[in-house]
């Protein structure tokens, strides 16, 4: 699980470095493209705050810059691949308990969060590639399938 799971994070970090490449250097103009960017990266920061059982920690739909993605991009990737080297197989079924922003309490395992935030990810790239292709741009390739290639 370890392996999977950082390779996982290793490709979500790549798929959106690719994008940030992008913003830096065609300057997308639909804000909702950083607001979309920024959502990502807090949800990822608020999970791995809620598997750790501290207070989420990132404003979930707070605005950043290209340069501040790119810095929170790299902290919190190294976060959540540091957090699964220091866990044990049995860990992965282990429940966590969590509060959403909604205030609703809910518990799921490990690896359901994992693949959540994972998904996550990739939901919120696919957004943002349909707004910048309405803006014109040459879209990156950013599936699972060719960062594995």
């Amino acid at each position: 699980m370890h392996t999977y799971f950082k390779q996982l994070f290793q490709y979500d970090k790549w798929a959106s470095k690719m994008l940030l490449d992008k913003f830096e250097k065609q300057f997308p103009q639909n804000e909702r493209i950083y607001g979309l960017m920024s959502h990502l990266l807090s949800a990822q920061r608020n999970w791995l705050d809620r598997c750790l059982g501290i207070p989420q920690s990132a404003v979930l739909w707070g605005q950043r810059l290209p340069d501040e993605m790119r810095q929170d991009l790299e902290n919190y990737n190294l976060a959540w691949i540091d957090f699964i080297e220091s866990l044990h197989d049995a860990d992965f079924a282990k429940p966590i308990t969590y509060t959403t922003a909604a205030g609703i309490t809910y518990t799921n395992t490990l690896t359901e969060i994992i693949a959540h935030v994972i998904n996550h990810g990739t939901h919120h790239r696919g957004q943002i590639l349909i707004l910048m292709k309405e803006e014109g741009y040459v879209l990156p390739g950013i599936d699972l399938i060719s960062y594995l290639r």
